[in-house]
């Protein structure tokens, strides 16, 4: 971690990784996109036919954890289609990330015919048997190609013989996610600072990410016992002696943080190490009006990125947030493994710990899992469900869902 803080802005880390294609393709789309944008709204200049757009619908109700997906695969599906990206209806973007170039739709969209438009992906409805097998180029009489999810559909592209080998060669080590993410959602300096002056004040040899997400309502009468955050903490704890830990936890409520911590407090010498148990004080008593997610989604985003950071991560089931952090760092890039995700059992008994499920897993990869990936398996034809496995990561995308 000690990289982190030498450097002013993440994405020049990359340069020493593996994303030196990426990294001169995303610029040149810069340019690209700022030189078409200047004339089409250059009122001067004569109006010829407006490029050909990709479109992204993001949830912008529920969370990061549901907003970030669907902007990276729009990217992804621009670049590759060679089109213009925008967002419709993220009108705060700037207040919290650096703008490379105006993707705001709202700019440039009385300039498109509406009816000439396609959607790649409308939540549940999505046309896997295009990104799986097909070329965007049978879509390339539409102006506009829309991305309405919240979820990380482009998983299948991937396997997709027309863009495989590209796709392979500007990102060899199939972390989309993190190569497209790290240049798209590059926080403002404001809150750089903070997550930089956080792990400059509390990170240590080895760092654990924790992310309790409680009251998530789509657990339905089912639970994630605190203790079993701390079981796993304490099996991670096991392979490493003589260090100094950071136990960093974000919770969606102060009572489970506390729980955790006090919990933990016993541990802090085990195997000769040290622990410093972590936090960013935040007020979970303020809810968002539309989706009741507590706290603030400054807040939020702080506590993602730290999180980001962390070498290890234990997670919540069902909870994109955490899986998003995963993702969205240069450490996604070193981890063999993605995160812990804890299970949540059927609160039915006073012993929360009899339970005939699984308790924990590892994920195979830091890049999101695609929720729906059960859909496309037992829904579309066995020509794309073969494409889609040739996907080493296929299996990670597959566990999305109870994995039993």
């Amino acid at each position: 971690n000690t990289t982190f803080r030498n450097k002013n802005r993440e994405w020049i880390y990359m340069k020493e990784f593996k994303y030196l294609e990426f990294d001169s393709l995303y610029e040149n789309y810069v340019k690209k996109h700022n030189q078409i944008i200047s004339k089409l709204l250059n009122p001067k200049l004569k109006k010829n036919n407006p490029p050909k757009v990709v479109v992204v619908k993001p949830d912008m109700v529920t969370g990061y954890g549901n907003r970030f997906p669907g902007i990276v695969c729009g990217f992804l599906y621009a670049i590759i289609s060679d089109r213009l990206f925008f967002i419709e209806g993220y009108k705060n973007f700037d207040e919290y990330f650096l703008l490379d170039f105006n993707h705001n739709w709202s700019s440039i969209e009385n300039f498109y015919n509406k009816n000439s438009s396609k959607y790649l992906h409308n939540i549940r409805d999505n046309d896997f048997a295009l990104i799986t097998k097909g070329s965007l180029k049978n879509v390339d009489s539409f102006d506009i190609l829309y991305v309405r999810t919240w979820d990380y559909v482009c998983a299948p592209i991937i396997s997709n013989p027309h863009y495989k080998d590209w796709i392979g060669r500007i990102i060899p080590d199939y972390r989309v996610f993190t190569a497209i993410s790290l240049r798209l959602f590059r926080l403002k300096l404001t809150f750089v600072d903070q997550v930089k002056n956080f792990i400059d004040n509390n990170f240590g040899d080895h760092n654990i990410g924790v992310h309790i997400r409680s009251r998530k309502t789509s657990l339905y009468k089912m639970a994630i016992p605190v203790e079993h955050y701390f079981q796993v903490i304490k099996m991670l704890l096991v392979g490493i002696k003589g260090k100094n830990i950071s136990i960093f936890i974000a919770s969606d409520t102060n009572e489970d943080r506390d729980k955790l911590a006090k919990l933990l407090k016993p541990s802090n010498h085990f195997n000769n190490n040290t622990i410093n148990i972590v936090y960013v004080e935040n007020n979970m008593d303020i809810r968002n009006p539309v989706n009741f997610n507590p706290g603030t989604e400054a807040n939020a985003i702080v506590d993602m990125k730290i999180l980001s950071f962390c070498d290890d991560m234990v997670i919540t089931y069902g909870s994109s947030f955490g899986f998003i952090a995963a993702g969205w760092s240069y450490n996604a890039i070193s981890r063999q493994r993605g995160p812990f995700i804890l299970m949540p059992i059927r609160n039915n008994s006073d012993d929360l710990f009899i339970n005939d499920k699984i308790y924990v897993w590892g994920a195979g990869s830091s890049e999101p899992c695609m929720y729906s990936s059960r859909l496309l398996i037992g829904k579309e034809d066995k020509e794309t469900v073969d494409i889609f496995k040739t996907n080493p990561l296929w299996m990670h995308h597959s566990q999305c869902h109870w994995p039993i």
